[in-house]
Order: structure tokens, then sequence, then C-alpha cells
């Protein structure tokens, strides 16, 4: 069994998955322990999944899951925890804005005791509308957990994968996954983490064409038992898995 698992989220990011491959590896390479890169596939129509393809590897470390469909980044996240066998889980995006050189101080904060250690992108680097509506929303999410956690969406972070033994993310999840970690009862760190511009396409997801999907949500999770909740809307999903 492998110590790290990485799951990364993908979307029609063919410009990305090499660069961000070969950066994951040569970090993950400098821990000096076992781990595996699992590339989930969230159903691209460009050339994503032909490039993660083409990767040649000796030994294996690479792990292609192709969804059947566009289902979305808390399915895609899901598929890649369902799948994963490491005893520590990295999540991150696919496109670049998220730094592999981040992961040995979040690793490093994890041992401190905590469940899991989520990145804090302090000097964020995304068009100045997301970046106040994230800011507003993390600071509503502060006052109402009482926790000092100041970025509540970043997709950088490590957990214990036991802490994942109950965990089913359904459409949309995805974007309050630390505040579902605080409702299961989970100690959560946070660390200061590098936030690059984005070089490559565009953002596939924004705050404009989904905020009644996340109001609706954070309802779900703010006033019902989460456990019921994601025993109740375990997400479906079709995945061809391809080993490297």
């Amino acid at each position: 069994m492998p110590k790290f698992s990485v799951i990364i989220m993908a979307y029609n990011e063919e410009q990305t998955v090499i660069p961000l491959y070969y950066s994951l590896k040569k970090v993950m390479d400098k821990l000096g322990q076992s781990y595996e890169i699992i590339f989930v596939n969230d159903g691209s129509t460009d050339k994503s999944p032909d490039r993660l393809r083409s990767i040649n590897l000796t030994p294996a470390d690479l792990i292609i899951v192709d969804l059947d469909k566009h289902r979305g980044q808390s399915t895609a996240m899901q598929a890649g925890f369902d799948i994963a066998q490491g005893e520590f889980i990295i999540t991150m995006d696919a496109d670049l804005q998220n730094d592999p050189e981040d992961i040995p101080r979040l690793w490093d904060k994890l041992k401190d005791g905590y469940d899991a250690v989520c990145g804090w992108r302090y000097n964020r680097k995304d068009p100045r509308s997301k970046v106040i509506i994230s800011h507003l929303a993390s600071f509503f999410l502060r006052l109402m957990v009482k926790q000092d956690i100041h970025d509540f969406g970043c997709s950088l972070r490590i957990l214990r994968k036991e802490a994942l033994k109950n965990v089913y993310l359904s459409k949309g999840m995805h974007r309050f996954f630390i505040l579902l970690m605080l409702k299961l009862g989970y100690k959560i760190g946070e660390v200061k983490v590098n936030h690059r511009p984005r070089r490559f396409g565009q953002s596939k997801y924004n705050i404009h064409n989904r905020l009644f999907e996340c109001l609706f949500v954070f309802l779900r999770i703010s006033l019902y038992d989460v456990h019921n909740l994601m025993e109740h809307h375990k997400p479906e999903y079709k995945i061809k898995v391809i080993r490297k």
C-alpha cells in the first residue's frame, strides 16, 4: 500500500496535466515515501485523456480514472477517494494554480495531530470579484463554526484516509468539504500556500452560475445530520481505471 495518494480532478486541462504530473512527481520523490498519483478525468472533451495516456512510466505510479461523463468536481473527488489506497490523501486541482511545492509543509502540519490540513491561498491570483466573494463566504463560515480557518475553498489539502471512511460527496459538496469535516468532529489545520495565476484555459466553475446550488448545499449541510445526509445522497457514477 502506498503512503500517499494524490488525487487530481481534471476537466479539459490538456495544457496542464503533463507539466503538473512531472512537477508533482519531483516533489513526491523528495518525500521519500511510496505514493500513487490519481488523475480523475471528469468527462473531458479535449485532449486531456490522451495527454495522460502518453506518459510512459517505469516504475508505474500513475492511475487514470475516466468518469463516464462530466459529473462535476464533487463526484470526481469522490471517485478518487473511492480508489485511493494511500494512508494519507492529498487533493489538488489540475489547473497549475495549486503549487506541489507546498505539499511537504502540509504534511509537516498534519503530523502535529490534525485529521486534515487545508491550504490558505493567502495571496490569491484570481479575478477580484471571485476573491471578494470567496473571502466573504469564508468569513461567514468562520463565524459559524467558530474555527480559525481562512480559506474553506482551497482544493490543496492533505488528510488521513481513515477520516474519509463515512464521507460521500454528492453534487456541490466539494465546496464545503472543510465545513463537512468540521461537522463530523475532525481536527482541521491550515497552512499558507502559494497560489499561481491561471496560465492556460479558463475556470470551469464560477460563483455566478453556481450561487443557488451553493446556497442549497450549504443549507443541507448546516441544517441536517451530515451522516444521514451523505448516506442518502451517495453519488452514482461509472468509471474506467487505467493503471500505467
